[in-house]
């Protein structure tokens, strides 16, 4: 990644489910900033795809670039996730 500029890149989450505040939206981390978007931006570079599912405090992810991994976490949600991972300008 290159720092700092306008050629910092951005890690885009382009998400499709149920249990965020839309259907289609996308996580954007910028540095050390992040933020949510009720829209579906698609990264310039693919770097993995995902399947997230959340039930109360267990998160169970599926991806192409972790494989299969449990996660606890303190909230209370039920989510139903899938993602695409990538990179952008």
């Amino acid at each position: 990644m290159e720092e700092g500029g306008e050629g910092e890149m951005r890690e885009i989450f382009t998400e499709i489910g149920f249990g965020n505040e839309s259907f289609f939206s996308t996580e954007i981390e910028e540095g050390r900033k992040e933020y949510r978007v009720r829209e579906l931006e698609w990264p310039g570079r693919i770097t993995g795809v995902y399947f997230r599912i959340w039930i109360f405090k267990l998160v169970l992810i599926l991806s192409t670039l972790n494989g299969l991994e449990f996660i606890k976490k303190n909230k209370n949600r039920f989510k139903f996730i899938f993602g695409v991972r990538g990179i952008s300008k």
